[in-house]
């Protein structure tokens, strides 16, 4: 009898012990199950995020390129600037000089000697005035009898 206790004590043992290694394996199934699940997520994950990394490499060396440009062409209009500016300054000299010798007495002077007559105002004819002009000069020559300048003088007179 103490056999068959012990044999039936050692089945029962051998069960649970069964049992429990059963559901030791489910567990490390489902372990690997969801691990291979999450190994696949994250391989997923470095796959887009190699992907970025090579995306934002490019935008980065475009972005250099970009900013190597844009600071040669800084330097460019920053010469252009200071190139107008020196033209700028030197312009004003020059007018300021110009305007300082234009209002000298000397240059007044030299100004009225040279030009005795107000020939330089600008004069503003109609060509009515010039008609009437031409008529005048016509009828002043008008002794001497030309049907050409009969006809001038008609065509004048509208």
């Amino acid at each position: 009898a103490d056999l068959t206790a012990a044999e039936e004590e050692a089945i029962k043992n051998f069960e649970e012990l069964s049992a429990a290694k059963t559901k030791e394996i489910e567990a490390g199934g489902a372990a690997i199950e969801a691990k291979t699940e999450r190994k696949g997520k994250v391989g997923l994950e470095i796959v887009a995020l190699k992907e970025d990394l090579d995306d934002t490499a490019k935008s980065m060396a475009d972005d250099k390129k970009f900013l190597q440009d844009l600071d040669k062409n800084c330097a460019t209009k920053k010469q252009e600037w200071e190139e107008r500016s020196r033209t700028r300054a030197d312009e004003l000299l020059a007018i300021a000089d110009t305007i300082k010798l234009l209002n000298d007495d000397d240059a007044l002077e030299l100004f009225k000697q040279t030009l005795p007559s107000p020939s330089l105002l600008q004069t503003k004819t109609t060509v009515r005035a010039v008609r009437q002009k031409a008529l005048e000069v016509l009828r002043a020559a008008r002794g001497r009898s030309d049907p050409r300048m009969d006809l001038v003088m008609l065509a004048l007179s509208g």
